[in-house]
């Protein structure tokens, strides 16, 4: 029995707390609840991405030579098809609902697999709280390519950030109040609880590993302001802030910070895999322009404090090459892991620079939308330089060509990457 009450710690007192206590004081606050009409709902939507990607290898690069080491005669360019099916579902009546999503990616009858993004029920007990369990996507934070306190948000991808990806399993119960009057207009309380993400055999998790999470929203004169907190066992201690503001009515300006406590940071250090264990700050400052033209300018700078230094990068670099000069499968295969295991991230290093430019319908070009993009490593100057063009001929069919390509030193962080340049054709179908 006292191992048991041993489990019961602070953060799940206080995530049992706010859950229950919450919907007691939404219903309290309010005089007159009006009823949520008892109507049944369901409904399907969906789309399917069909995707041919041709890439030209860079063949000089570590990175591409360790992982095709075994074939020695690859082509330099490479070709990919593959297709992508989403099915969604929705079910509604009256204050409960159930949703899910799912995603599943097609290579061959060999090379296939079924994800399940979302399923999760959501309940109403009043029109200012929401309980919800199962298996859901956050979003925390204001950035759109960086998220340094988006803790329980899948791990975005600046490459693309609107790709939608799984989310995680957790309970939450949130709770929203608005004001008519003063400086505070709005105020919202999140609580989430999140299982041990590592369960044994791949069922059970221990009690004891269970992560709590928690964010305060305020609409303060008309300035959104997120405070956030992450409390785990396992998982370091994080705590952040953002806030978004209309600098002007085409103007909005948004920032990120984030503390992660006690959290190891891995780099290369005289030829071996090092760790440094320490408080982590990462930051983002950014902004978003709409002009007359209905041109849309996203302009964001990430400060990534798990990130390596230029001298650390090519100390990786030099790690990579030595795996290759050794040439044994045992040291091909150690570097491989280390790197896979440690170095995967799409921001690997401290600085970067990101600008997003959008111009729907140029020269009135109906259903034509093209936009450019380059994520810019302001260590070593290296940088990523994409564009995009969508063409939406009907309301459920869209084309889009969408061409990359890297620049930079063997050494640099972009430049070393195993694609040197791809061109992707989607066409994407919606019901």
């Amino acid at each position: 029995m006292k191992h048991y009450f041993k489990l019961l710690t602070v953060r799940h007192l206080l995530y049992i707390f706010v859950t229950l206590y919450i919907p007691t004081l939404s219903l309290s606050q309010e005089e007159e609840v009006s009823p949520i009409p008892d109507e049944k709902k369901l409904e399907w939507s969906g789309n399917l991405d069909v995707k041919y990607s041709l890439l030209q290898m860079s063949q000089t690069s570590p990175a591409y030579r360790l992982q095709f080491y075994s074939s020695k005669d690859i082509s330099r360019y490479l070709s990919q098809y593959r297709i992508e099916p989403y099915l969604n579902a929705e079910y509604k009546s009256g204050s409960l609902g159930f949703f899910m999503k799912t995603h599943a990616t097609y290579f061959s009858d060999d090379e296939a697999s079924v994800d399940l993004f979302e399923a999760y029920a959501r309940y109403n007990p009043s029109l200012s709280t929401t309980m919800q369990l199962g298996k859901s996507v956050f979003s925390w934070g204001k950035g759109y390519a960086f998220n340094p306190v988006g803790y329980v948000n899948p791990l975005k991808d600046p490459e693309n950030p609107e790709l939608a990806q799984a989310g995680i399993l957790s309970a939450n119960v949130e709770y929203i109040k608005s004001f008519s009057s003063g400086a505070l207009q709005s105020f919202a309380a999140q609580a989430i609880i999140i299982p041990e993400s590592n369960p044994i055999n791949g069922r059970f998790g221990e009690a004891k590993y269970t992560d709590v999470a928690a964010k305060l929203y305020f609409l303060f004169l008309d300035t959104d302001i997120d405070l956030m907190i992450y409390q785990g066992s396992r998982n370091p201690k994080r705590y952040g802030f953002d806030l978004s503001k209309n600098i002007m009515e085409n103007l909005e300006f948004h920032t990120e910070f984030g503390l992660t406590r006690n959290a190891d940071r891995y780099f290369i250090g005289d030829g071996v895999l090092s760790r440094e264990h320490g408080d982590v700050y990462s930051y983002l400052f950014g902004i978003r322009y709409l002009n007359e033209w209905n041109t849309t300018v996203i302009a964001e700078y990430y400060r990534n404090g798990f990130g390596l230094s230029e001298t650390e990068y090519e100390s990786y670099y030099n790690y990579l090459l030595n795996g290759l000069t050794i040439g044994t499968p045992v040291a091909i295969q150690q570097t491989l892991g280390i790197s896979q295991a440690y170095f995967k991230s799409n921001t690997l290093m401290r600085d970067y620079l990101y600008v997003k430019i959008t111009q729907p319908e140029p020269f009135d070009l109906l259903y034509f939308t093209p936009s450019v993009y380059t994520i810019y490593n302001l260590q070593d100057n290296s940088f990523l330089l994409s564009t995009n063009f969508t063409y939406k001929p009907e309301t459920n069919l869209e084309f889009i060509i969408w061409y990359t390509s890297m620049f930079g030193k063997d050494a640099s962080e972009f430049g070393s990457r195993q694609v040197e340049q791809k061109i992707e054709l989607w066409m994407r179908a919606y019901f």
